[in-house]
Parts: structure tokens; C-alpha cells; sequence
């Protein structure tokens, strides 16, 4: 399996190619490709893929800033996932998880990132960190639970743990609403976003 990403010269989208061997899918005559992309739902045009020689493939261009969820179709084997995939989440039903291409990395055009360096606790490093986890605007920040975001600290590493960001998305709702004045006398009191 392979999943190639092509960035379109605008940015706006990745063309992204989605390719299984025939020994991935035993003696099948169609594979699908179904996820985010397409509503999980079937439609030949958007969801059979291709047989090419040996194998089978899809290309999609998706747009970037974004992951998207999938899984494969196929006639013989049933469902399954792509080993090489970008990660794994759960599914809504128990006991499976979905493959996920990650485009939330590459920047759209359209996509228009704040400085989260004006959040009080956030320097530069925690900014990119937050980016490519999806939380590039003060808006998408806002929504984030304190919970997500200690995940995402810890993720990145012991030195990141010791920030506390309790207070970032309260602050960043100030900063999306344009409530500036008021999020700089609240600064005025914070230490480290504490």
C-alpha cells in the first residue's frame, strides 16, 4: 500500500494517490475507497478505484489544512485499513479504527493563520507545535479543551508538559472576538498563561 502526496502549485489542494497491491485484497474485482472525502458513501465515480496492473488506485485532490478518515472496500476481503497511513482513530463502531491521511500540515492559502504567539504562555515553539495539531487560528483554539491541549504538550514532549494552558482558549476567544484591550489588561495578571 502507498499513499503519495502532490502539493497543487495554488496550495489550496494535495493531489493524493491511494494505491493497494492485488495480494492486499486477494482475488477481488473492485476495491472502493471510502471516508471523509466522499461522505463513506458508494458511488463508483467517487469511490471505486482503479485496477492498474498489479494493483488498484484512486487519486483525490483534497484540500489542505484538514485529516480526513478512510478505509477500503473490497468485494472479497471486506473492510480493511492502509498500512501505511498517517494514523489511526477510532471509529464510531467498537473495536475499529479508521486510516487517516494528514493534509492539516500543509498550509491553504485560503487558510489564514493568527499569530498565537500574542496568547499569553504560547511562544514560538508551542505556536508551531499547535499549528500542526489543527490549531492554527485564536478561533480553532478557542474551541480546544484544556484537556486536548495538555494531550498535545505531552505529545510533543517532557520539556512542553511544564506549560499550563488553562487559560488559552478563554484567551484566544478574546483575541478571535477582537477583544483586545480586555485580553491585554487580563494578560497583565497572567504568568506563563497561568
Amino acid at each position: 500500500m502507498a499513499i503519495v502526496k502532490q502539493v497543487e502549485s495554488k496550495e489550496l489542494h494535495t493531489l493524493v494517490t491511494f494505491k493497494i497491491g492485488n495480494y492486499e485484497t486477494l482475488n477481488s474485482s473492485q476495491v472502493l475507497l471510502l471516508g471523509d472525502f466522499n461522505d463513506w458513501q458508494i458511488n463508483e465515480s467517487s469511490s471505486e478505484m482503479k485496477k492498474d496492473g498489479d494493483s488498484f488506485t484512486k487519486s483525490l485532490k483534497l484540500k489542505n489544512g484538514k485529516k480526513y478518515e478512510f478505509r477500503y472496500l473490497s468485494n472479497d476481503t471486506g473492510w480493511f485499513n492502509d498500512n501505511e497511513a498517517d494514523d489511526y482513530v477510532p471509529s464510531p463502531y467498537a473495536g475499529i479504527h479508521n486510516s487517516v491521511v494528514d493534509l492539516s500540515s500543509i498550509p491553504s492559502k485560503t487558510q489564514k493563520k493568527d499569530d498565537l504567539k500574542k496568547i499569553e504562555g504560547i511562544g514560538p515553539k508551542i505556536a508551531s507545535i499547535l499549528s500542526e495539531n489543527g490549531l492554527e487560528t485564536f478561533e480553532k483554539l478557542s474551541k480546544a479543551t484544556v484537556a486536548t491541549l495538555e494531550g498535545i504538550l505531552k505529545e510533543a514532549g517532557n520539556r512542553y508538559t511544564r506549560h499550563k494552558p488553562h487559560t488559552w482558549p478563554e484567551q484566544s476567544k478574546l483575541a478571535f472576538d477582537g477583544k483586545w484591550k480586555e485580553l491585554k489588561e487580563w494578560q497583565k495578571t497572567l504568568k506563563g498563561g497561568k
